[in-house]
């Protein structure tokens, strides 16, 4: 019998544990006792409160969450919307596309963000190459990664989100400690013996002025020659490289990059999530400490690296951790009042 997914369960334990009637909603401490003892599966606590966020601002769900922000109850079913269709048809999944979304690049890299989003306090932002400003050939060649992510080691779950704590954050400011770190990823559909190395570095390259530098395939690496390879380039250069059990043929089967992104948590779980099985080939090790010279120069090429540390900037002054899509439209908002 297959495995229930965490969503799955939730959205059944609500209606046993809520009142659909607003004025009775509790909070997510006291929601989070409810549940837990009705559950199946090693999930830890921050993991149940982040789902109880993503499910009650999906209308599939029966989690409600009230309008001021503070306390869940039960979503009445007429208020509930039908869920979409999980199993997916291949002539759904086959509809055309236009542009890069059907690209397995793409694909991959949509299902690596979504995944990388299921871990508390991880949040990952696209890096697109072409935005960069232009200069004479090969002069930024290897200098983008595809996806950055940015990882909180000072919040803890609130009821909007992630509070970031400010007493952590004022000892980690006086010892000179970041209270964050910056993950560089470079992601490869697949990896031989042929394109490995070159890959390898441009994963280095383009990650030099980050706290870690990851190179993520979607395919496994079942070649034992390649797979000794990459464990002692990885150890060498202290790269990490993890394989997620996605041959292009599987990635051809999912849904285009598009869909992947604006897939609700539960659909993605149960589609692609489920899918996927990391295999760990290199552990890399962290840096403590940014090149800030380097960085100096890829904002000077590229506009995305200015929104990176605007965004940081904005969870520090808040003292909040949100994603970069949040970030991106509360600018917008301000720019427009």
């Amino acid at each position: 019998m297959a495995k229930k997914t965490l969503w799955s369960q939730l959205n059944s334990v609500f209606p046993l544990v809520l009142q659909a009637d607003a004025s009775k909603a509790i909070n997510g401490t006291k929601l989070l006792e409810l549940v837990k003892s009705k559950i199946e599966g090693d999930f830890t606590e921050d993991t149940i409160r982040q789902y109880f966020s993503y499910m009650s601002q999906d209308s599939t769900t029966t989690l409600a969450k009230k309008s001021d922000g503070h306390g869940y109850y039960l979503r009445s079913k007429q208020d509930q919307q039908e869920p979409s269709n999980v199993e997916s048809s291949p002539a759904v999944i086959a509809e055309a596309s236009s542009g890069r979304d059907e690209q397995p690049e793409e694909k991959f890299r949509a299902v690596f963000m979504r995944y990388s989003e299921l871990t508390p306090l991880q949040f990952p932002m696209r890096i697109e190459h072409t935005s960069a400003k232009k200069k004479e050939a090969g002069a930024n060649q290897w200098k983008f990664p595809d996806v950055v992510i940015l990882g909180w080691d000072v919040g803890e779950p609130a009821e909007e989100g992630f509070r970031l704590d400010p007493v952590l954050l004022a000892v980690k400011s006086s010892l000179g400690e970041p209270p964050f770190s910056l993950r560089c990823v470079e992601l490869k559909v697949a990896l031989t013996m042929s394109t490995h190395r070159e890959n390898f570095f441009q994963c280095l390259s383009n990650s030099k002025w980050a706290h870690e530098s990851v190179l993520a395939v979607a395919a496994n690496v079942d070649d034992k020659t390649l797979r000794d390879e990459l464990q002692r380039l990885g150890a060498s250069y202290d790269v990490s490289i993890d394989s997620y059990g996605l041959s292009e043929e599987e990635l051809h089967k999912l849904p285009n990059a598009k869909k992947i992104r604006e897939m609700p948590i539960g659909d993605f779980e149960l589609q692609v999530a489920s899918k996927i099985s990391i295999s760990r080939i290199s552990t890399g090790k962290k840096s403590t400490s940014l090149d800030w010279a380097a960085i100096k120069d890829l904002q000077t090429l590229s506009q995305e690296f200015k929104n990176l540390f605007e965004w940081i900037a904005s969870c520090l002054g808040e003292k909040k951790a949100f994603a970069f899509e949040d970030f991106s439209k509360i600018r917008e908002i301000k720019k427009k009042s």
